[in-house]
């Protein structure tokens, strides 16, 4: 592996560890990945990472018989639990605590969003029903189908960037 590859890697591990935190309402950052929550608060596990780059005969071997190589080791990255502390949620702002929710994977988004996508599942299943009963043709169904996943799609993005839904909550929604 190049020198170049090698370090995107690195540092995409490392960035990846290192969005778990959350801002108070005092600015302080409390780190740390939800592992329980409630209605009124939240368990954040801190970890710590152990890692280590270890490159061995990084230099290309040239030869006239053999292609050129590099013998390149990346160790993984090991991730343990150290310890877990609940917080109240009130020392969060709400925009913090939609994070949070939606880190956890119970996204709290507004009702109309909520409407929407269960209004959208709902004519899809509505539409493979009738294909099933022979009132359609799969085809159409299928095309419906799509149609309203785009436009399902096209709604939560248009949420997104209207600041109705945070990032967080659109990629827990999984549309």
């Amino acid at each position: 592996m190049r020198k170049s590859t090698v370090s995107m890697i690195l540092f995409c591990a490392i960035s990846a560890f290192a969005d778990g935190g959350y801002t108070n309402h005092a600015g302080n950052v409390i780190a740390g990945w939800p592992v329980k929550l409630t209605q009124k608060e939240v368990a954040l596990a801190e970890g710590t990472t152990n890692s280590q780059l270890s490159t061995t005969n990084s230099q290309p071997q040239t030869s006239n018989i053999k292609p050129q190589t590099s013998n390149s080791q990346l160790s993984t990255f090991n991730f343990q639990l150290s310890t877990t502390n609940t917080y109240p949620l009130s020392i969060f702002p709400e925009s913090e605590q939609r994070r949070i929710a939606a880190d956890f994977g119970q996204p709290r988004v507004p009702v109309a969003v909520k409407r929407a996508i269960t209004g959208a599942e709902k004519a899809m299943a509505r539409s493979r029903k009738r294909a099933e009963k022979g009132l359609c043709t799969k085809e159409e169904s299928d095309d419906f189908c799509a149609k309203s996943a785009a436009a399902l799609k096209s709604y939560l993005d248009k949420q997104v960037k209207e600041g109705t839904i945070t990032p967080a909550e659109r990629k827990a929604l999984g549309r």
